[in-house]
């Protein structure tokens, strides 16, 4: 009886010990044979689920073609992909690339574009946008994304950007001291979380006092907004006038709407 039972452990045993050599061995030819694999093709797929075309897979290609001659029939474990992601990364219009291989020996390229979301025109008349991520981001010979455009009393340069948005994006704007850069991207932040808003607004102006005026698509108006403290509850009073006051009187009735002061609505005649 013991024997019966010690002689299934062991063919148990023997069972497990044959499939773990198995297992080692399918792995370390599948190793070999991903190691020799040549890369059957090229797959880039480009998001663009913002409707922005700052960037083509065929720009990708071209980029790959110029620091790495042909991929296709390339050896996969011969092509640096850390190196390949870096060399994309350093595309101004490209927020992030993601680069791997499949067991079908295919190569694989995700790219996500970055996304503009205000289009500036600083006194010097240099233009530029800013991202969604408060980043100064060129020009494209190609493309001009659909976003609103900020102009007037604004010094700031490229060189400025980045670090002053990040140094002031979330301290108040109570002083004064807070740049015309900053103002910008915190209201066009704020139009971008907004569809209604964002597609609302079209200019985002600098006055000589540094406050911020709005001219939207809809209505021959002017909208004061100030600083950029409160703006989720300035643009609630807006909507609120939109619905109860411009929806009556008519959207041509006034020339300046002013939301500076807390719980009030100033208009100006025309």
């Amino acid at each position: 009886m013991n024997n019966g039972i010690v002689l299934k452990k062991s063919v148990r045993i023997a069972l497990w010990i044959s499939l773990l050599f198995a297992f080692i061995i399918s792995v370390g030819f599948t190793d070999s044979r991903q190691a020799n694999m040549k890369c059957s093709e090229l797959m880039i797929s480009v998001n663009d689920s913002t409707g922005q075309s700052f960037v083509e897979a065929r720009d990708i290609r071209q980029i790959i073609l110029d620091k790495f001659g042909e991929i296709e029939g390339q050896t996969l474990s011969n092509i640096n992909i850390s190196l390949l992601e870096k060399i994309i990364d350093n595309n101004p219009f490209v927020a992030d690339a993601e680069v791997f291989s499949s067991v079908n020996g295919k190569l694989n390229i995700e790219v996500t574009q970055r996304k503009p979301v205000v289009r500036v025109f600083n006194i010097k008349q240099e233009s530029f946008y800013i991202d969604d991520q408060g980043e100064f981001m060129p020009l494209s010979e190609k493309y001009t994304a659909r976003v609103p455009v900020a102009n007037g009393f604004i010094p700031e340069q490229e060189s400025d950007i980045n670090l002053l948005i990040k140094k002031e994006f979330n301290s108040p704007d109570t002083t004064g001291k807070k740049s015309a850069i900053s103002r910008v991207y915190a209201i066009a932040d704020f139009l971008n979380r907004n569809d209604f808003w964002n597609a609302q607004i079209e200019q985002i102006y600098i006055n000589a006092s540094g406050e911020i005026e709005l001219i939207p698509r809809v209505g021959l108006h002017t909208i004061i907004i100030g600083n950029t403290e409160g703006l989720q509850e300035k643009f609630d009073r807006l909507y609120t006038f939109y619905n109860d006051g411009l929806n009556k009187t008519g959207w041509n009735k006034y020339s300046t709407i002013n939301l500076k002061f807390k719980d009030q609505v100033v208009c100006t005649k025309k």
